[in-house]
């Protein structure tokens, strides 16, 4: 026995020393460089620097085989200064200039005035696992394309990253504001040649995970960083952020006024003297319905720019921020009372804000559309983790009221051979519909327990009740109610009959949005509860005769 004992271990030993060691993560940044630049004559010159190392066969073919950077060709020159691939063995594979493909974002399809930008793809070769990845490249904007220097830089990677340098370079005489939110590191400051600059170096920063916080556009991002989750430096020579916001004031502009009229016209037809049917109908129009398409450039990509109300109106599409415009310029000239609203980044002092802190822009309505789902119901949820503005730089508060109508619904079932679904022995089964707001924090409770804080899109505070009609000759089998109640909320599920079917109230509190590892388990608790498809499905059966 005890020499079976030790083959046992001598083969474990072996197994050991054949076997790959399983990576801890797909890759690895062995160093991260990103350095902003402002420059006496105002141009400005983003410089980006990796080294990767690929563990695996995904990280090898999908997450890490390229390299994707958007430019504007009419105001920006990029340049590829270094671009090759050490394999395991020390080979090195140059970049071949066919694997440097130009294309249009896809950010940019179908919306010609967005058509001049382009995206790089680098494609990287030679790859192999433990090959590392070398590219420096660099994005120098014109002077006056940009009006000042503004950063926004968030920090993790879906891997690793062993060094992480971030560098802030600005004449000496210029004044530049910054911070870096979610981490204490201090920069060493430096100063010659006319130039001034700030170096970070953040060491063995951890990934972030691969379930990211799943908001619209930027907005994951602020969940992310008001979680505590997202370190992120922020960065700006305005000499505020009323200043910079007044800036993007003079973008919104109307145009050719006679078209808004005309669309106006239009879209309120008999309906003068109503004013929240003519919101209504101008909702409609901006919800899509009568084919408005979205481009999905971000308003940085844009350099800041936007096409005026008019411009939008004859092309049918329009950038988010485009869209927000024409949707006050619609409402106004409808005689409305209607204002842009700025949503940004908190940092801990105001003025360390520049544009690139702006994560979206939200048209604030005194009159507000009835059933029609637009764009602010997350920023509003978001708000007490960001900063909310007019155009003049003055703070706002965001009206919750999207989707507010959902949160509250009375309806009746009529169960129909085609809802019901039958089982052996003349038992079936009724299954009831989980109501939309839920959804969205279903993506928030995957495990049971987390490593770091997250912060949730949205509280809950829903409530259904469903009458059921059963067909002629069913009956329900009975359902035991549910309560559960913690800090974090409470869930309940009451079922009674009535007369010819079922009354089913259910609902669901979530009260609080920031969950910490300690207390996410109550989190976890309400929503395992609720997504229990039992609770949400009828046993009934035949009636004997």
């Amino acid at each position: 026995m005890k020499t079976l004992s030790i083959y046992i271990g001598i083969l474990g030993m072996l197994l050991l020393a054949v076997l790959p060691v399983k990576a801890e993560s797909e890759a690895e940044f062995r160093k991260l460089s990103k350095t902003y630049t402002l420059r006496a004559d105002g141009s400005q010159e983003l410089r980006v620097q990796k080294e990767l190392t690929l563990f695996t066969h995904a990280a090898m073919n999908g997450l890490y085989g390229e390299t994707f950077i958007v430019y504007d060709p009419e105001f920006q020159e990029l340049t590829i200064h270094e671009s090759y691939t050490r394999q395991k063995d020390g080979t090195v594979i140059k970049t071949p200039s066919n694997a440097l493909v130009e294309v249009l974002p896809s950010s940019a399809a179908n919306a010609p005035a967005y058509n001049h930008l382009k995206e790089m793809v680098v494609v990287h070769t030679g790859l192999e696992l433990g090959a590392t990845i070398y590219l420096d490249y660099s994005i120098v904007s014109k002077a006056g394309y940009l009006p000042e220097l503004d950063v926004c830089c968030p920090v993790k990677e879906l891997s690793p990253v062993k060094e992480f340098i971030f560098r802030l370079n600005v004449p000496a005489g210029k004044s530049v504001r910054y911070e870096l939110l979610n981490a204490s590191a201090k920069p060493v400051i430096a100063q010659g040649n006319g130039m001034k600059s700030f170096i970070w170096t953040l060491k063995d920063v951890a990934p972030r995970p691969y379930a990211y916080p799943s908001g619209r556009g930027n907005l994951g991002l602020v969940q992310a960083i008001a979680s505590g989750m997202m370190p992120v430096f922020v960065a700006s020579t305005w000499p505020g952020y009323t200043e910079a916001v007044k800036y993007l004031q003079k973008q919104f502009a109307v145009g050719n006024t006679s078209v808004v009229e005309g669309k106006v016209a239009e879209l309120t037809q008999g309906l003068e003297g109503n004013p929240q049917a003519m919101r209504n109908a101008i909702a409609n129009y901006m919800a899509g319905l009568y084919q408005l398409g979205h481009c999905n450039v971000s308003l940085q990509d844009a350099g800041y720019r936007l096409r005026p109300a008019s411009e939008v109106i004859t092309s049918a599409y329009g950038t988010q921020a485009e869209l927000v415009n024409l949707d006050v310029t619609l409402q106004r000239a409808a005689g409305l009372e209607a204002e842009v609203a700025v949503c940004a980044l908190r940092p801990s002092v105001d003025g360390n804000r520049g544009l690139a802190t702006v994560m979206s822009l939200v048209c604030q309505s005194k009159k507000m559309p009835e059933k029609v789902a637009l764009t602010g119901t997350e920023e509003a949820c978001l708000q007490p983790f960001m900063t909310i503005t007019d155009l003049q730089g003055k703070k706002l508060m965001l009206e919750s009221y999207l989707g507010a109508k959902e949160a509250r619904t009375i309806d009746t079932l009529e169960v129909k051979s085609d809802k019901l679904q039958e089982l052996a022995d003349g038992w079936g089964i009724v299954p009831l519909s989980d109501p939309t707001p839920v959804h969205s924090l279903y993506a928030y409770a995957g495990n049971t327990s987390i490593s770091e804080k997250i912060l949730l899109p949205r509280m809950v505070d829903c409530a259904l009740e469903t009458i059921v009609r059963l067909p002629e000759g069913m009956k329900w089998s009975g359902h035991a109610d549910k309560e559960i109640s913690n800090a974090c909320g409470k869930v309940v599920f009451s079922y009674k009959a009535v007369k010819g079917g079922v009354k089913v109230t259910r609902s669901i509190r979530i009260d609080r949005q920031l969950q910490t590892p300690a207390n996410y388990k109550e989190l976890y608790a309400l929503l395992s509860e609720w997504r229990d498809t039992n609770n949400h499905t009828l046993v009934v059966k035949k009636v004997s005769e």
